[in-house]
């Protein structure tokens, strides 16, 4: 039997031939058959009826061939409000929004009323082009022939204010819904997970429960990642086995990538990788997503290496994975690793965005090569407040004040306005150095020259400068005036620069005050025990080390990295290899 596109068109009947090719067109699976049959519409003279016209525009359509379908549809003098319908319908389809809102005023504009289906299309169009105003139009139009409670228009009208941040409106069209239905439920609730208002969300699925009305796979994936942006791993736990009991995750990809992303961002890894091995068909979306949890968890290891088995399964990475690797190198110093990244890319013709730059100029500096990490940043074509602020933070790293601070300069000049990161990083970069001046000259310009509120993390840049220093007396009194209570960051820094000037006094009462705080933290004991050793106060040192064990407290074990066979090997200091002869 020869394939479809091999048939020929069947003998058309002269008494009745409108019938037998309207028949054919359930034949029409490809686009050279779909020609064919076009050429005997045309022979026939049939190409300028609204009935052949709107079929040919909707089989050209569901082919993807737009140009053909908008040629019919032009064909076709006296057009209904189906064939509106349907050649608006293919490019809203293809994602086409402005050729959408194109034909939707032309319509308007050949007096034709809008009804439910083009004003859905014209809706999505308007949000998907970001317009404002002329989803305003669009309602306006539903309101005026009586469609803006209809059933499908209402919902399409509350996701577009809310994709377009007027939650305010949308929640006003959803309060005036007289029967919801759980797609105008989840469209409030997905708009409120978009700009971050969580428990806006959850409020509005306890509402949901309550009236028994079922959460769609739509719902549920707003949901889960509202879950992953506040960390609240039990409510996304229980999320998941609502999905797995109502059986929303069967060959959804999108929700079960989700899920992982969720757990993943909760920092539950076991959970996450669990349910990554148990999704059969894992796109690229999906090995990013764990790729990058790992990773953003401080897992490099288990970062590169699901990497490498995503290369080994033929996945093709896109720059999010590649971001994520970066960022696993970047913990582990895995130059090599990062360099076969940007060989990749280099030789693949890959168009790098600023997120993937930005990553770039991370991992060389933090692997030490900071001129490389420099000359990338050079290379971009653009920069935003994260890549000057990762610059930064690269010459602060390596003791280079002078080069962070001349950047800090160069950013501002060029238009570019510092957030609370950027501070932070020459901050730090000021306390490599021992810069106090310029420290102060920074810290001082945060709310007066930028309306920034200073937080714990600016602070304690400047008390681990004050600390370096051994500027104690100006340290403590920066401290009792801070206008927050001092956490366990501020403290952190102020024991560290104890140890290195051999404070004993001032770091007793420091470790004091952080174990009230962060009783459980093992650094802490450490350090302490650190100040005794350096001014050999061996007892002292023993009684720390022997509260430690009481307490079931151990030192975070540090390790070196090794690579052998483009595989990682980690060791620590009491690891021993037997060598055979």
């Amino acid at each position: 039997m020869p394939p479809i596109s091999e048939k020929p068109i069947p003998a058309i009947s002269f008494e009745n031939p409108s019938k037998t090719l309207s028949f054919l067109f359930h034949l029409s699976q490809n686009l050279p058959f779909l020609k064919r049959l076009h050429a005997r519409i045309l022979v026939h003279g049939l190409h300028t009826s609204v009935l052949f016209g709107s079929k040919l525009a909707n089989a050209y359509s569901e082919l993807g061939s737009l140009a053909h379908a908008r040629q019919a549809f032009e064909q076709i003098p006296l057009k209904n409000p189906h064939s509106w319908n349907t050649i608006i319908s293919g490019y809203s389809k293809s994602k086409r929004f402005f050729d959408v809102l194109c034909l939707y005023t032309r319509m308007r504009g050949e007096s034709f009323p809008p009804d439910s289906f083009n004003l859905v299309f014209a809706i999505k169009a308007c949000a998907g082009e970001c317009l404002l105003a002329h989803g305003n139009s669009v309602h306006s139009d539903a309101v005026k022939v009586g469609l803006d409670l209809d059933p499908f228009v209402r919902p399409e009208l509350v996701s577009f204010y809310a994709d377009l941040s007027c939650l305010g409106d949308a929640r006003k069209l959803f309060d005036g819904i007289p029967e919801r239905n759980p797609v105008v439920w989840g469209a409030l609730i997905t708009g409120y997970v978009k700009f971050s208002m969580e428990i806006e969300a959850f409020g509005l699925f306890r509402q949901m429960r309550e009236l028994g009305l079922p959460v769609g796979p739509f719902t549920a994936h707003g949901l889960v990642r509202a879950c992953g942006n506040v960390c609240a791993g039990r409510g996304g736990e229980m999320l998941h086995g609502y999905c797995v009991k109502c059986g929303l995750l069967d060959s959804n990809v999108c929700l079960n990538t989700a899920i992982v992303d969720m757990y993943a961002k909760c920092g539950i890894l076991n959970s996450s990788e669990k349910l990554f091995d148990e999704i059969p068909e894992k796109d690229v979306v999906l090995w990013s997503a764990v790729v990058g949890g790992f990773a953003q968890n401080g897992k490099a290891l288990e970062a590169l290496s699901f990497f490498r088995r995503m290369l080994e399964e033929g996945i093709v990475p896109n720059m999010v994975t590649f971001a994520s690797v970066l960022l696993a190198c970047s913990h582990c110093g895995a130059l090599r690793q990062g360099k076969s990244v940007h060989g990749h890319i280099v030789r693949n013709g890959v168009e790098l965005d600023v997120v993937t730059y930005t990553a770039f100029v991370d991992m060389y500096a933090k692997c030490g090569c900071i001129m490389a990490a420099h000359k990338i940043f050079n290379q971009m074509p653009y920069h935003n407040v994260f890549s000057w602020s990762a610059m930064i933070n690269g010459f602060g790293m390596h003791g280079l004040c002078t080069e962070a601070i001349a950047l800090f300069n160069r950013m501002q000049s060029e238009g570019q306005i510092p957030n609370s990161v950027t501070f932070v990083t020459v901050l730090s970069a000021c306390g490599h150095s021992g810069r106090v001046k310029e420290g102060w000259d920074l810290f001082n310009s945060i709310s007066r020259d930028y309306g920034i509120t200073p937080r714990e993390e600016h602070y304690a840049c400047m008390v681990d400068l004050l600390g370096r220093v051994g500027q104690f007396e100006e340290a403590l009194s920066f401290i009792e005036r801070m206008p927050m209570e001092p956490g366990a960051t501020i403290w952190g820094a102020l024991l560290g620069a104890c140890a290195i000037h051999k404070r004993v006094e001032l770091a007793e009462m420091v470790a004091k005050k952080l174990f009230l705080i962060e009783p459980s933290q093992p650094d802490v004991y450490v350090q302490l025990s650190n100040v005794y050793a350096r001014v050999e106060k061996w007892d002292k040192v023993k009684k720390v080390r022997r509260m430690m064990h009481e307490k079931g407290l151990k030192k975070n074990t540090g390790f070196s990295l090794i690579a052998i066979d483009r595989r990682f090997h980690t060791f620590t200091a009491s690891d021993r290899l037997a060598c055979a002869n």
